[in-house]
């Protein structure tokens, strides 16, 4: 059974749509990317989903539970951290989670679970003013799994985190993972979507992009150190005229070439080699996401 099933999600703001008929779930245990430009609607979906604000049309399913006919059980399996963390900076981290925990009828075990699963340790005693973001990040998520809920919801996580507190925040939602909980978030990270989603659900005008059949993720564009680099732009010309390279770019000694599909890379490697080149050395310049990010919203002016 799907943990979130979202069906036909519609909603327009002054008579301008901005979700046009989104659908997709999520299972258990998974993490999903949600990625896509300003204005393409993923925190109006979300927020659709957490019910704090209500579609023009459609279904929201949770745990089960149709989040119009059945709101309160649907809302019990769900939690929500949208937009800046939601703390009382004047307390501290354990007041904090002392005060939800005690709004949501759970103990101090729960909280003394929580403090330990997000490893704010002693921190846990000073006033939230004084964390960093990345703590912040933490204190929040740490409120918002009190209950244990079956699905989080997560708008731009890692907005502001230093690498190290990225990797920290990364590490805490793949451990919710493992426990089962399905985790929905939105990232303009998204290396950091590719690092810790299992997968990626890409939103464009209101709507979900299905990539093309054939589309991938794999790498196009690398850098080569040549010896003789200098000649190769002939070489260069005849590859990309043969529909292999999209463009090139020349450096003292180097090349960076973008492929037209990345299953060219051999073809171009062998035709480099053929005319006499040394390839002293290959770096990939862009990730998976990236290259699938830019064929999806390049010329859209979004």
């Amino acid at each position: 059974m799907n943990t979130l099933t979202v069906t036909n999600l519609r909603k327009s703001f002054r008579k301008q749509p901005v979700l046009k008929g989104v659908s997709f779930s999520l299972k258990k245990g998974e993490i999903v990317g949600f990625i896509g430009p300003n204005g393409s609607g993923k925190s109006t979906t979300m927020k659709c989903i957490a019910n704090l604000i209500f579609p023009d049309g459609g279904e929201i399913s949770i745990a089960g539970y149709d989040l119009v006919k059945a709101r309160s059980q649907a809302l019990s399996h769900l939690a929500a951290m949208i937009e800046a963390p939601g703390l009382y900076y004047n307390l501290s981290g354990l007041d904090n989670l002392r005060l939800f925990a005690g709004l949501r009828g759970l103990g101090k075990v729960r909280v003394a679970e929580v403090i330990e699963f997000t490893g704010l340790g002693s921190a846990v005693k000073k006033k939230a003013s004084a964390y960093s973001m990345g703590m912040k990040q933490r204190l929040a998520l740490g409120i918002a799994i009190l209950t244990k809920p079956t699905v989080l919801i997560l708008d731009e996580p890692f907005s502001g985190l230093d690498p190290h507190g990225a990797t920290e925040l990364r590490g805490l939602i793949k451990g919710l993972a493992a426990e089962g909980c399905s985790i929905l978030f939105s990232s303009h990270e998204i290396l950091e979507v590719e690092k810790t989603a299992h997968r990626s659900i890409f939103l464009r005008g209101g709507q979900i992009v299905v990539p093309e059949k054939g589309t991938r993720g794999s790498m196009q564009a690398y850098k080569l150190y040549l010896d003789g680099a200098s000649s190769a732009p002939a070489r260069l010309e005849r590859l990309k005229a043969g529909g292999l390279l999209l463009k090139y770019e020349l450096e003292e000694g180097a090349v960076m070439i973008t492929l037209v599909d990345p299953r060219n890379l051999s073809a171009v490697l062998q035709d480099l080699l053929a005319d006499g080149s040394i390839i002293e050395g290959i770096i990939p310049l862009t990730s998976d996401i990236e290259n699938l990010y830019n064929r999806i919203y390049e010329g859209t002016g979004q």
